[in-house]
């Protein structure tokens, strides 16, 4: 449901209403724009328009959160002007993840925790994905599919040493386990250019690949080995 939002809002248009002009067109300088909006809403906090041109900056720069976040508070003041706003394709998703976040702070559910670290994931929110599953873990500290799907996520926003970190703490307590062995070969070759270690992990990839091979699907258990003997160079 949330895939390819991202990719939707870097085309996202700055054309709101009209109660103050900053607020009316898009900005050369974003930062400035997204400072003079700053004030105005510090005096005038319901003014919708305004606030939908600072969500929209900041689901420009890859901030989405904050944007959803800015986005539905509009959306609880004048649901008429969000709804007919250029960004009004975005709230159905402002919603979703709104009220998914409003359920997991107040029952801590580590499996909404897990929904939402998936959704950010899927539209490459990658920091707040991590935030996401981060909370799941505290709640259950033995996921470790969620445990790698963090790693996952901190690779991807550059935290390299502290994806292994999450990844060790996997093959800590389960040391044949086939992701986790998958993963840090991955990491080790391809982030830290490490060939001559990660086949050590593939090769342990492999025999619990097919150790397992009854508990995958054709294609699936194919395509794995594939890949996993592709990086052996067998």
């Amino acid at each position: 449901m949330f895939r390819g939002i991202v990719a939707w809002v870097c085309v996202l248009s700055g054309l709101m209403g009209a109660t103050h002009s900053v607020c009316e067109v898009e900005r050369t300088d974003t930062q400035k724009a997204k400072e003079s909006i700053e004030i105005i809403l510090a005096s005038e906090p319901t003014n919708t328009t305004c606030m939908l041109q600072l969500a929209n900056i900041y689901l420009k720069l890859g901030k989405i959160a904050k944007g959803f976040e800015i986005l539905v508070d509009a959306y609880s003041i004048d649901p008429h002007n969000v709804q007919n706003s250029r960004i009004a394709t975005v709230l159905p998703f402002a919603l979703k993840v709104t009220n998914l976040k409003q359920q997991a702070a107040k029952t801590n559910d580590k499996e909404i925790w897990n929904k939402l670290g998936d959704g950010y994931y899927e539209m490459g929110i990658f920091n707040e994905a991590a935030q996401m599953y981060k909370k799941s873990i505290q709640v259950d500290g033995f996921q470790h599919m969620i445990r790698l799907k963090l790693a996952l996520s901190l690779q991807k926003n550059l935290q390299i040493y502290t994806a292994i970190e999450e990844v060790q703490k996997v093959l800590a307590k389960e040391p044949t386990h086939l992701y986790a062995n998958y993963y840090m070969g991955k990491f080790l070759a391809y982030d830290l250019k490490n060939r001559e270690e990660a086949k050590i992990f593939f090769s342990k990839a492999k025999n619990a690949l097919i150790a397992q091979k009854d508990t995958f699907g054709y294609l699936e258990y194919t395509n794995l080995l594939s890949d996993i003997t592709r990086e052996l160079g067998e």
